[in-house]
């Protein structure tokens, strides 16, 4: 019996703190915690990372669902290879809405903007914020660290319909690739290396007239 009795009052306790931290949160405008990004599979096509367990939008950013109604957003690798390396990142407030297929987060380089689109209709609930004082942690680990912001998507299995994963994506990456291909062939020597292959960051060798029509293109911003 008095084992019972110690164990039912460091329940209570237990129950007592949890009820306060989350009215303290509350009262002092804390962020609520929120979940962590998964371990992903990765998987190379056409030369760009396509890690599996992501959903991809047509504008090369991806969502991972983390939970029944929580999202994490990000750009893909074909993306962060055509921007080029970050120098500053914009991202949405937490509380406004951002909408499938809408400009709604930025990277700049080097006098250059690229707007990104949102893969998700939805709440803001959390940015990075490690992108501010290390915005090229973007585009340097797009699929980890480098994650945009997270979103709460009431209608979540209403919009993964609209995006891309498995074979699917896989396929899209290879058609990106052979049409970005297409189009730095016509552009200097420079841009491409032997074999066909871009040269590393590829996109500062490109004019800057050019490169806007890419991001235009391929990024549908």
């Amino acid at each position: 019996m008095t084992v019972l009795l110690v164990i039912a009052t460091f329940a209570f306790f237990i129950l007592v703190d949890a009820i306060l931290t989350r009215r303290a949160a509350i009262e002092t405008g804390a962020p609520a915690p929120v979940p962590v990004l998964h371990p992903l599979e990765p998987v190379w096509v056409a030369g760009y990372l396509v890690p599996e367990g992501l959903h991809y939008h047509r504008g090369h950013t991806w969502l991972q669902v983390l939970d029944a109604h929580t999202v994490a957003v990000g750009l893909d690798d074909f993306a962060r290879r055509l921007i080029g390396p970050a120098r500053n990142v914009h991202l949405p407030k937490v509380g406004s809405r951002v909408r499938q297929g809408a400009e709604e987060f930025t990277v700049e380089v080097d006098g250059r903007s690229a707007g990104l689109v949102s893969p998700i209709t939805g709440d803001v609930v959390a940015v990075n914020a490690e992108l501010a004082a290390r915005p090229r942690l973007m585009t340097d680990d797009p699929y980890g660290g480098g994650w945009a912001f997270r979103v709460k998507a009431p209608h979540l299995a209403e919009s993964l319909r609209n995006l891309l994963s498995g074979s699917l994506a896989r396929r899209f990456m290879e058609d990106a690739r052979e049409g970005l291909d297409l189009r730095l062939m016509a552009l200097s020597g420079s841009v491409l290396q032997d074999g066909g292959e871009p040269v590393a960051e590829f996109a500062r060798h490109v004019p800057d007239e050019e490169w806007r029509r890419l991001v235009s293109q391929f990024l549908l911003t």
